[in-house]
């Protein structure tokens, strides 16, 4: 598919050395150590984890005013997928820097962290889209920021821990997921932020709760409402997709979870 500005991103896989099935033939995807931290318990405020913002950085920047976000004593989260479709894919390194606690990796992160890569490499690509109007002055920022993020995350809370991945899980139980995550594989990776390929499979793993966890929270897969699953909450209720185009944030550290959806505007 093509993203908004023209910013060509796929459901990039690897294939056998570590080639791009879709993309420049010229690129080889970095491996991305699968470091999935452990976030200790927020004792003295709110922990918020937020969907795919998709560019959609104005509406995330009201949605935290409305909640009374107090950054002393609240953590905001993400699953991934914080660039793409929206007008404000530039905004997201600010918000990486500065304002979000930690964020999993989503595939259009993924793709653009491998396109500055290769431009940083030597490669010659040509940027496009948004992509392309970013000073190249900031690309190592950019390269740098992106590849600080995690592939999944545990956050540990006093009603049992929280687990955040962007898509899937490759196992249904949170610990031999972090197991096979720390292995670096990468088909467990695309699993992570791409869910399985076949769909049958896909649909047997959402089918069943995540072991180990109080709630897995994801994303990826664009939903009308928060939807909650068993223990599965998805919270990408399609940001900068034309006819949703709205942002969710659920709060994950109080005795129940709680979610608001905001509908997008990037006025």
């Amino acid at each position: 598919m093509v993203a908004s500005g023209g910013l060509a991103i796929g459901r990039w896989r690897r294939t056998k050395g570590s080639s791009l099935k879709k993309g420049s033939k010229h690129l080889q995807r970095e491996r991305q150590p699968a470091v999935a931290p452990v976030v200790a318990p927020n004792r003295a405020g709110r922990d918020l984890v937020v969907g795919d913002v998709h560019g959609c950085f104005g509406t995330l920047a009201r949605a935290v005013a409305e909640l009374r976000f107090d950054p002393r004593r609240d953590r905001l989260f993400g699953v991934g997928d914080l660039v793409n479709r929206g007008p404000r894919s530039e905004a997201a390194l600010g918000w990486l820097e500065d304002r979000f606690h930690v964020v999993t990796l989503g595939n259009h992160d993924r793709a653009v962290r491998d396109l500055l890569r290769g431009r940083l490499s030597g490669s010659g690509l040509r940027l496009k889209g948004w992509l392309g109007r970013v000073d190249p002055v900031c690309h190592p920022r950019w390269h740098a920021a992106l590849s600080k993020m995690p592939v999944a995350l545990t956050i540990e809370i006093v009603h049992g821990p929280v687990g955040v991945i962007h898509a899937q899980v490759p196992d249904s139980s949170w610990n031999r997921t972090l197991e096979l995550l720390a292995t670096g594989d990468e088909d467990i990776e695309d699993v992570a932020l791409l869910g399985f390929e076949a769909e049958e499979e896909e649909a047997r793993a959402r089918a069943r709760p995540v072991e180990g966890l109080r709630a897995l929270v994801h994303g990826h897969w664009t939903v009308e409402e928060v939807r909650a699953t068993h223990n599965r909450w998805n919270v990408d209720t399609g940001a900068g997709v034309p006819g949703l185009d709205r942002l969710s944030i659920v709060e994950v550290n109080g005795p129940r979870l709680r979610a608001w959806t905001f509908g997008v505007d990037e006025s």
